[in-house]
């Protein structure tokens, strides 16, 4: 084989035999390239380390701190998500599992990666150190679901900014997806692995089949994978911590029973009085609101009495199908908080914690050697993904008018109207109903096809000792989602239910009446001006009939005819074309210290992104759509197109001389042009310092810059809501926040601020808007590192052979940060601002007279700045072990940790108060201490495995340091504790060629925190899983 086929193959099995990760438990400890003699260091070739295009010899030698994940280990961790696995570790812990979408917010099915918790935007994910189409419209996030498992060589996390090597969206790191070649597969692999929790759900399979050969000229190379994997959803009933057993953070009252000195308290099954999957049936004398009634109710059964008789204002016919008192709430806070009752589920037992998911994948790879210095070579993927969710509500209003004549007025209530009558009263029926029936779940179902192709030529140009490489890289996503959407004509025409008098049939009212073409409504979410049926023909026979007093009483035929499968399209598109020359100088000259390292050139590439709403969407015939909840959804469309020309140089300063062994700088530049941003430059500036071959100390500083992207800057306008209770001044509130709250609340309600409460005067949700924003401006981010690498190769008599120790401080400071703020977020900030003449303030409409919000706009903005510190470290100790229990061969101990102190976390919200800092460390999912400990005893052909993380106290979700630091007594629990979760494994050979391996995750059942499913594990509780890894 020749110098060049040597030196290609080599690339992609970089490190394969020197993982230096402590992510994960049992790392390959197998000889690192930094323990190889100088003659086996001379006989190997380079390669490119991620951080840098500039060859290198290891991740130790990167100017920028890079750990590395090894494929096997992946393998065999028992997490077939990368994601799950990869979050793990300090640097990557807010990211997103696929599996975790049910909950987290996050595009159903898609597995997210989030460096420094800065957002999943922030974090460039690519494979083989070529971009990868973005999994999410309008972002350059990718999905991690579509990268090979089975061909997966290593990861390499970067982390640190790396604009101006990899473009932009590095503002905080890279992940680099480095792939196999053929010259690593022995055969055709076959993996396949299952799992299950100590539950006895959320089962999981996966099983891939991989090969990879080289020609007998060594010439040309191909690999190729299959995967299918499944995993099994699980209902939020299924976990005492969910669904109804969840907690929630609700306002104080008498009825808690809690001490009254806490504003806030943490209660479980959480409800909301003001409507009910029964659906409220409310009395009234001449006009009627179960809205009213709940508001006004106390917590007492049944609400009021009304005449003579006493009859409850507000009731329910329950499963049993007898109408009873509505209780409010066993313990009734307000109209919009309560624990217990009848009142809306806030997270119903049924609701999917976990989603069902099947996935496939196919991959191929190719390269041939076109002549000794030349070789073409492509690489193609075909991804699918389904993902299948609940949500439960599929529609809400309050007061529905009801007919007397309909025929699902139960005879207890019938007789009740009788009563009324009898006593002079005209009664009046609504109802307010959310619906939950089983037969109207929306149940989305996502669907991705990812498919990417990369072709190009590489090579090496003797006469110069420069490696050049030009490839193309095409990349489409496609994500369809498909829900059961509620078509307000029909939901309110089948509503208006009579007895056709020439059938006696119940039927609805538009059948009989053709000219009932508006049917009655409820007045919110109220219906926009012309509401009338258009979805079909009165009187066709289409309508079926639905009664909405019980619950899950919409027949499935009636559920068929009002809630139509519908759905929208996102097509994302990348093209991006990378040409680098990369090489030394010593052809030309050498420094004393060395030839110069350099690597520059020009990339080109184009985003194309676009969201087609359902066809009923777009008519604005939904609900959401047609009413004071919404307007019709807009399609979106945009595009970024950049032209960019980079550099890099390595410069050898001095070597050789004693406490300096190597002395090198490093820089690195881009210029960008786009043509919606126009022009931008990044740049990165580092050194290393080998004082010793034990140890050397690094450092970079580096500027990165990142684009608005498509979303952030052109998606079009969208109605989004706020809660009723969901107001800063409000009572449970107005002493958390800034020193700066109460004067400024006070100057924007025009009532006694002791007196004020937003649910006195709204309804359950105040609609808003969102959207994109064009005057965004571009992201800033500086990033500085300093670092120590202990290598004590040989010293102390060789007691620390085996031992590697890394630490690394880092600092990150983000001007013009774009973020997404919600609007309690806006309205929070608008009121701890020092003056209400802010741009949050300006974002928030407030009544006139007496101050509660009546709307907001909320979207992407540019705040002032972010800024986070910490220091990272990783050690790494191997060494044989004693003869133990009369074993003369005991084994290897393997150790390893992996960690983060976080420093600090400072927001700078305002850009009109630049001084106003807010400090969010140790807040819900930023401790200052994440650690993994990692131990593997290989003895033979066993391995057995233990892996802890542990992540220290923060506080809860919803609660900020400003909140306890204004009122001590914001919440009756604040902090969660630290928590440690425990993994183990084994590992056993058969022969060379069979592998058995399995463990336990999560070991002692960690539960997540109060009021939350993710940390410090997840939903799924314990889980077992077993595999076999063969190859034929």
């Amino acid at each position: 084989m020749t110098e060049f086929t040597k030196s290609r193959g080599l690339r992609a099995l970089a490190l394969a035999g020197a993982s230096l990760s402590a992510l994960i438990a049992a790392p390959a400890f197998a000889q690192s390239a930094e323990d190889e003699t100088a003659d086996e260091a001379q006989s190997r070739d380079t390669i490119v380390i991620t951080g840098s295009r500039i060859q290198s010899d290891g991740t130790l030698e990167a100017p920028s701190p890079v750990v590395a994940v090894g494929g096997d280990d992946i393998r065999t961790s028992g997490q077939i998500d990368i994601t799950a696995l990869l979050r793990e570790s300090p640097q990557l812990q807010a990211s997103l599992p696929g599996t975790f979408s049910a909950f987290n917010g996050t595009p159903l099915g898609a597995s997210l990666l989030n460096l420094r918790n800065l957002g999943t935007t922030r974090t460039l994910v690519i494979e083989n150190g070529r971009r990868h189409v973005a999994g999410i419209e309008g972002t350059s996030s990718v999905d991690v679901n579509t990268i090979s498992t089975a061909l997966l060589s290593r990861v390499e996390v970067l982390t640190g900014g790396a604009s101006a090597v990899y473009g932009a969206d590095a503002v905080t790191g890279v992940v680099n997806f480095i792939m196999r070649d053929g010259a690593s597969f022995d055969g055709m692999e076959v993996r396949t692995q299952a799992g299950i929790s100590s539950e006895s759900d959320a089962e999981e399979y996966f099983i891939s089949l991989a090969n990879g050969f080289e020609s007998a000229d060594g010439r040309a190379d191909i690999v190729f994978a299959a995967e299918y994997q499944s995993t099994e959803s699980i209902e939020a009933g299924d976990r005492d911590f969910g669904g109804t057993g969840l907690f929630s953070l609700v306002p104080n009252g008498p009825a808690t029973g809690i001490d009254p000195r806490f504003s806030n308290v943490w209660l479980p099954n959480y409800r909301l009085p003001i409507s009910s999957h029964y659906g409220i049936i409310a009395l009234g004398d001449g006009g009627a609101s179960a809205f009213v009634e709940a508001v006004s109710s106390g917590g007492v059964p049944g609400c009021d009495t009304l005449g003579l008789a006493g009859i409850p204002t507000c009731q329910i016919v329950d499963e049993t199908g007898t109408l009873r008192p509505y209780n409010p709430g066993d313990i009734f806070i307000d109209g919009f908080n309560a624990s217990g009752g009848d009142g809306v589920f806030a997270e119903p037992d049924d609701e999917l914690l976990l989603p069902q998911t099947d996935r496939f994948l196919f991959q191929t790879a190719f390269s041939y050697e076109l002549t000794e210095n030349v070789e073409f070579f492509a690489d193609a993927k075909y991804v699918f993904t389904e993902t299948i969710e609940s949500n439960q509500v599929n529609g809400f209003n309050d007061d529905i008018p009801i007919s007397e004549d309909n025929p699902f007025i139960p005879a207890a209530l019938r007789a009740q109207l009788a009563t009324l009558r009898a006593e002079g009263i005209d009664p009046v029926i609504a109802i307010s109903r959310d619906v939950l029936d089983t037969t109207t779940r929306s149940n989305p179902v996502a669907e991705r096809k990812t498919m990417r192709g990369v072709a190009g030529f590489r090579g090496f140009i003797p006469q110069l000792g420069f490696d050049w490489e030009m490839s193309y890289t095409y990349g489409r996503t496609d994500a369809d989602i498909t829900s059961r959407l509620r078509l307000e004509d029909r939901y309110f025409a089948a509503i208006d239910a009579v007895i056709d008098p020439s059938t006696g049939d119940i039927v609805c009212r538009s059948d009989i009446d053709p000219t009932a073409n508006v049917p009655p409504s409820s007045p919110y979410p109220a219906q926009n001006a012309g509401f009338q049926i258009t979805t079909f023909t009165p009187g066709d026979g289409q309508c079926v009939p639905i009664n909405i007093m019980g619950a899950n009483s919409i027949s499935q035929e009636a559920a068929d005819f009002i809630f139509q499968p519908a759905t929208a399209q996102n097509e994302i598109e990348q093209r991006d074309f990378l040409a680098t020359l990369s090489g030394t100088s010593e052809q030309f000259f050498s420094l004393p210290a060395g030839p110069i390292g350099f690597a520059m050139g020009y990339e080109y590439r184009k985003e194309e992104s676009a969201f087609t709403p359902d066809a009923y969407s777009a008519a604005g015939l939904t609900f959401g759509t047609i009413n004071s909840n919404g307007g019709p959804t807009n399609a979106s469309s945009g595009l970024i197109e950049v032209s960019e020309f980079f550099g890099e140089l390595q410069v050898p300063i001095i070597s050789d001389v004693p406490f300096i062994q190597d002395f090198e700088l490093n820089g690195a530049y881009r210029y960008s042009d786009y043509d919606t941003f126009g022009e931008t430059d990044t740049w990165s500036v580092g050194a290393r310092w080998t004082i010793i071959d034990s140890l050397t100390v690094r450092s970079t500083l580096s500027r990165a810059v990142r684009i608005p992207n498509i979303t952030e800057a052109f998606s079009p306008n969208f109605t989004v809501s706020l809660g009723a209770s969901n107001d800063p001044c409000n009572p449970q509130f107005i002493d958390a926040g800034s020193q700066f709250r109460r004067a400024n609340c006070e100057a924007l309600i025009g009532i006694p601020i002791d007196t004020y409460n937003s649910t006195d005067y709204v309804s359950a949700r105040i609609p808003g808007q969102s959207g994109g924003n064009p005057d965004l401006e571009p992201e800033e981010a500086d990033s500085f590192t300093l670092g120590a690498i202990w290598r004590p190769v040989e010293d102390f008599g060789g007691l620390f052979d085996g031992l590697t120790v890394t630490v690394d401080y880092y600092k990150i400071e983000i001007d013009g940060l774009i973020d997404q703020l919600g609007a309690f977020d806006i309205a929070q900030n608008c009121v701890d601002a020092p003056t209400i003449n802010n741009q949050f303030c300006a974002a928030i409409d407030r009544d006139p007279t007496i101050g509660f919000i009546t709307g907001f706009r909320s979207g992407f903005v540019n705040l002032a700045a972010v800024e986070t510190s910490g220091i990272d470290w990783r050690i790494e100790y191997a060494f044989d072990m004693p003869s133990i229990l009369g074993l003369e061969d005991a084994g290897e101990l393997r150790l390893s940790s992996l960690g983060t102190n976080f420093l600090s976390n400072e927001e700078t919200r305002d850009v009109s108060a630049p001084d106003e800092i807010t400090d969010v460390l140790t807040t819900m999912s930023r401790p200052e201490w994440i650690f993994n400990l990692n131990a593997t005893w290989a003895i033979g052909d066993l391995s057995l495995g233990w892996k802890g993380r542990y992540e220290s106290e923060q506080l809860l979700g919803g609660i900020e340091l400003d909140d306890l630091e204004s009122d001590p007594n914001f919440a009756n629990i604040t902090h969660a504790d630290g928590a440690w979760v425990h993994d183990f494994s084994i590992s056993y050979f058969l022969k060379d060629e069979l592998e058995i391996y399995g463990g336990i995750n999560n070991a002692f059942d960690e539960e997540p925190y109060l009021g939350q499913y993710s940390r410090p594990a997840g939903p799924r509780g314990r889980f077992f899983y077993a595999g076999v890894n063969a190859t034929f």
